[in-house]
């Protein structure tokens, strides 16, 4: 899912923000957490848990977690004035396909590696669809009318582990050495 900015339709500012984006201040080398897509389309290894009415993603990546409700409920009232690193999340089946609407995602996250940031306005629309015995299609669509001029999508592919594979624990404060080196660096252009 590599987007480097090309087909991102940006807004003048989300453009301007993207360009002179500092990779020292990437919210990963601070220890915060990656937020919703983030987690999902990074390197790191995740495990689904499904319930009747919720479904987890547990996390390697910061040790954090996310959960999706599929009760019903719709989204707090005053989920603007409480933004959740992983956003509050609600779901429904569409046949095969987990379709799961996300919002209030803290905007200290970053969408990607490269510097994609977005504003408290973003709101995630995720499918999940089981395309083979092991596989899972995912497609995320980003709308932040501050950032993007339209909505946008990428996809990729989710590969199962294998049964004897296994999360590890990841403590970023104990891991992350280099921090205090860090200085300013624009993102290749």
């Amino acid at each position: 899912m590599k987007r480097q900015g090309s087909n991102v339709p940006f807004t003048t500012y989300g453009a301007e923000r993207y360009k002179n984006a500092d990779m020292a201040k990437n919210p990963n080398s601070y220890c915060l957490p990656p937020g919703p897509s983030r987690a999902l389309t990074g390197p790191s290894p995740f495990l689904v848990v499904q319930h009747e009415d919720v479904i987890s993603f547990n996390f390697e990546n910061h040790g954090v977690y996310r959960v999706v409700y599929l009760d019903g409920r719709k989204h707090p009232a005053d989920i603007d004035e409480y933004p959740q690193f992983m956003g509050h999340s609600i779901g429904r089946w569409e046949g095969d396909t987990l379709v799961v609407d996300t919002v209030g995602i803290n905007d200290r996250t970053w969408l990607d590696s490269y510097g994609l940031e977005h504003s408290s306005k973003l709101q995630l629309t995720e499918r999940f669809q089981k395309t083979g015995p092991d596989i899972i299609k995912y497609t995320v669509t980003y709308t932040d009318p501050v950032f993007f001029t339209r909505p946008w999508s990428a996809s990729l592919s989710f590969q199962r582990q294998g049964k004897d594979d296994r999360l590890m624990e990841y403590v970023c404060n104990d891991n992350e050495k280099d921090r205090a080196r860090l200085v300013p660096t624009l993102r290749d252009q």
